[in-house]
């Protein structure tokens, strides 16, 4: 009888620790905001298709899901620079529209070609920020908008500042549901997030990155390869801008230099609203997508009420300026 109880104890004792061990870990310092977004995601959605009229709707989710799905992909990519350490890229709105000129210009090749041509310009353009800030050591914010200058300049002499219309059709990308409230737009997203959220987590290239955020200094010392790292991150930020702007002109078939006028701060928005560390080395790639969700869901409940424009703005400024502080906060109680 004693054999048979103990039996029982060691059977049930492992699985029955990891639960509380795993919550724990889930509103610990470093995971409590990403936590508390996601948990704030599911209540807001929840509480909003019982209370808001037609905020269930097949079309009005199709809405909230292409927001999350432009921002969300460049906010994704962003978050590898974010872990690495180096803030952010503001070239990232910049990048965007340039893609999605590249796109759309390239259309008549067919949409496949040119959503491939695009994103290889978003890889370039971001390979070439991070040799000048991984290699060469320049400051993340200073390359970047010096970049951003760059990209916009070429682009409207490019362009001669008129809006491109591609000939190819684009509408399985831009248009396209798997069924009604589930666009191609949100299942590309989702996969993305996941294809990048597994090389973090299980990768040597997703160890060096934290371990570069944590500590650059020190990661030199041991011998780690902070250039590549610092130069990966980039990359992965500039392909995924890309991507943002080929979502968002594919939506049109059109595209200009104002298509990615507003991305910089909405994908930093995403970035830190859904818990990443601004000093880097801490949160997923997981957190910046569902950041980018969280901010969809409140900006279509502020359109649903019709607030203007300006009050969307005013929202996702004060999330940041609260992340930002939390941020802190919970760094200091780490410390």
């Amino acid at each position: 009888m004693t054999t048979l109880r103990s039996s029982t104890l060691n059977a049930t004792g492992p699985s029955g620790s990891k639960l509380p061990m795993w919550l724990r870990h889930q509103f610990s310092a470093t995971r409590v905001q990403a936590t508390s977004i996601r948990i704030l995601c599911v209540v807001m959605l929840g509480v909003a298709s019982i209370a808001v009229p037609h905020f269930a709707s097949p079309a009005n989710l199709a809405a909230i899901l292409y927001s999350t799905a432009s921002i969300g992909t460049a906010a994704i990519g962003l978050a590898a620079v974010t872990l690495c350490g180096q803030l952010f890229l503001l070239s990232t709105g910049a990048t965007a529209a340039f893609a999605a000129i590249v796109f759309v210009s390239s259309l008549g090749f067919g949409m496949i070609p040119a959503a491939v041509a695009a994103i290889a310009t978003g890889v370039v353009l971001g390979a070439t920020q991070g040799i000048a800030i991984g290699v060469l050591r320049c400051n993340p914010i200073i390359a970047s908008i010096a970049a951003a200058s760059v990209i916009t300049g070429t682009a409207s002499l490019l362009t001669g500042g008129r809006t491109i219309i591609g000939d190819g059709d684009a509408s399985w990308l831009g248009l396209g549901v798997l069924f009604p409230g589930v666009p191609h737009q949100g299942l590309l997203f989702a996969a993305t997030t996941l294809a990048l959220e597994v090389i973090v987590q299980r990768s040597r290239f997703g160890r060096e990155l934290r371990l570069v955020g944590i500590n650059s200094a020190a990661a030199r010392i041991a011998g780690l390869r902070t250039r590549a790292t610092v130069l990966t991150s980039c990359l992965f930020a500039g392909g995924t801008a890309a991507a943002a702007g080929v979502l968002v002109a594919s939506q049109s078939g059109t595209a200009n230099l104002l298509v990615g006028s507003d991305l910089n701060f909405s994908a930093i928005a995403a970035v830190l609203v859904g818990g990443i560390g601004i000093a880097g080395g801490r949160g997923r790639i997981a957190d910046a997508a569902c950041g980018a969700l969280f901010l969809a869901i409140v900006g279509n409940l502020l359109i649903v009420d019709n607030l203007p424009y300006e009050a969307q703005l005013a929202v996702k400024g004060a999330a940041v300026l609260l992340s930002v502080m939390l941020s802190a906060l919970l760094g200091d109680k780490r410390r």
